[in-house]
C-alpha cells in the first residue's frame, strides 16, 4: 500500500445526532436538523459547535473556510483544512485562531489509498472509534459577506436583502497516530469532548489532540 499525501481530511461522516453532546458541551441553542449523513464533502453544510455572545450553539456551516477579507468565495474550497502547527500565524487562519474556534461533531473520517504501485485506482477507507461513538474535530470558522457585485449595489434599495453572510469552517490536520500514518502523512485533530473548553479559551495556544486508538474499514463510495 502507498503512503497518500494529499490533502486531508477531505471526507468525513456524521450519523449520529450531535445533540447526543448537549449535556457535556453545554449548547444552549441548536439551529441544525440532524439527518444521518454516511459522507460529508467540501462544500456541503454540516453541524459546527461555535462559542459566541456567551452561548454556544450548533449550526450549520459550509465547509471551506473563506476569511473573512476574501473577495471570492471560491477560495473557500482550497481552505477546508488547516494545519494546526501553523494556522495562527497564516493571514487565511490567524484571526479565527484567536477569535472564532469551533468543534465539528463526526463519528469517522475517509482516506484514499492506492491499491498497488502503478495502479491508478483508489481504495476509501473509513477510521471511526470502535464503538462507533461520536467525538469532535477542532476547527476555526468565519462569517463572510459577500461583497457588492458594483458601487451601485452599495446604494441598492433599503428594501432589498442585503448581500448574504456566509458562515464556514475549516478543519485542523495533525501527525498522524499510529493508526493513520500507513496511509496518510496527516490526519484530523481530534479533541477531548471533557476539555473542550479549553480549545473555546482563547488562552488555549497550544492545541493538544486526543491520540484515540482507531479502527479502520473498507468503504464503497458513489
Amino acid at each position: 500500500m502507498i503512503r497518500h499525501v494529499s490533502a486531508m481530511c477531505g471526507r468525513y461522516s456524521e450519523t449520529v445526532d450531535p445533540m447526543q453532546l448537549a449535556e457535556v458541551l453545554a449548547i444552549d441553542l441548536c439551529t441544525y436538523e440532524f439527518t444521518p449523513r454516511p459522507v460529508i464533502a467540501p462544500t456541503q453544510a454540516a453541524p459546527v459547535i461555535v462559542r459566541e455572545n456567551g452561548q454556544t450553539e450548533l449550526k450549520p456551516m459550509r465547509w471551506g473556510l473563506i476569511p473573512h477579507w476574501s473577495e471570492d468565495e471560491r477560495i473557500g474550497s482550497k481552505l477546508i483544512n488547516a494545519r494546526s502547527e501553523t494556522a495562527a500565524q497564516k493571514p487565511a487562519f490567524r484571526e479565527a485562531w484567536r477569535q472564532r474556534r469551533c468543534l465539528i461533531p463526526a463519528d469517522g473520517f475517509y482516506e484514499w489509498n492506492h491499491l498497488n504501485h502503478g495502479s491508478g485506482k483508489k481504495q476509501p477507507f473509513h477510521f471511526h472509534l470502535s464503538d462507533r461513538a461520536l467525538f469532535c474535530f477542532a476547527g476555526l470558522w468565519e462569517r463572510w459577506k459577500r461583497p457588492p457585485a458594483n458601487q451601485a449595489e452599495l446604494f441598492a434599495d433599503t428594501f432589498k436583502a442585503p448581500p448574504p453572510v456566509l458562515e464556514t469552517f475549516t478543519i485542523l490536520t495533525t501527525s498522524p497516530n499510529a493508526d493513520v500514518e500507513p496511509f496518510h502523512d496527516r490526519m484530523p485533530v481530534i479533541v477531548d469532548i471533557d476539555k473542550a473548553a479549553e480549545w473555546f479559551s482563547e488562552s488555549s495556544v497550544k492545541l493538544r489532540p486526543v491520540n484515540l486508538p482507531l479502527e479502520v474499514n473498507e468503504a464503497q463510495l458513489s
